[in-house]
């Protein structure tokens, strides 16, 4: 195996097999509410599409957790460290996305704007993929957040200018957002795969 496979803690290991199994839930959440504006076989064709990739997403998982244990505990009190932190911080932007969420939701029911909520949900699901590029450090999270903010941002351009009906908004951003987690899920299940290779060979 090589030297970069066998520094690879198990909390990393558990971490990319947990996010493998969150963008199966949410992959199918968006997928699911796309279908507010479809019908016939190409909502049937959607759904199981998206249920799909969900179903691949959780086998993924659930094949890394099996061999969780032959990857070692972290070993050192600097990498300790820096696993609660990395832990501490992504707790506290999916805190707040959630709080966001739930705010942003009031409000709009409030305001008598409720036909925002799906691509503003989608906007700040967009947004917090950005501080998690800097915790995780990777590049792809850019990626999905550029996608998700963009089409989030035109959806909303769309209810606020145009005569776009809601539900075909709201399909059109779920769609979108549906192949954002989508493909970061893709990511997560080669990175998932490399792991269980490297750690068969070794």
């Amino acid at each position: 195996m090589s030297s970069n496979s066998a520094g690879i803690p198990r909390v990393a290991v558990l971490g990319t097999a947990s996010g493998l199994i969150l963008m199966a839930f949410f992959t199918v959440l968006w997928g699911s509410w796309s279908l507010v504006g479809l019908s016939g076989p190409l909502a049937v064709a959607v759904i199981v599409a998206f249920s799909s990739l969900g179903v691949v997403f959780v086998v993924e998982g659930v094949r890394l957790l099996l061999i969780l244990r032959r990857f070692p505990t972290i070993d050192t009190a600097s990498r300790r460290a820096q696993t609660k932190r990395i832990g501490l911080r992504f707790g506290i932007i999916f805190g707040i996305e959630g709080v966001l969420i739930g705010a942003a939701s009031g409000l709009l029911a409030t305001a008598g704007l409720s036909d925002y909520l799906n691509p503003v949900i989608a906007l700040i699901v967009g947004l917090h993929f950005i501080p998690l590029a800097r915790v995780f450090e990777r590049t792809i999270d850019y990626y999905i957040a550029g996608w998700v903010v963009i089409v989030a941002i035109t959806g909303i351009c769309l209810l606020a200018f145009s005569g776009t009906p809601v539900y075909t908004v709201w399909t059109i951003v779920s769609l979108a957002t549906a192949c954002g987690t989508s493909a970061y899920g893709i990511y997560m299940r080669q990175l998932s795969r490399r792991l269980r290779g490297e750690r068969a060979a070794s």
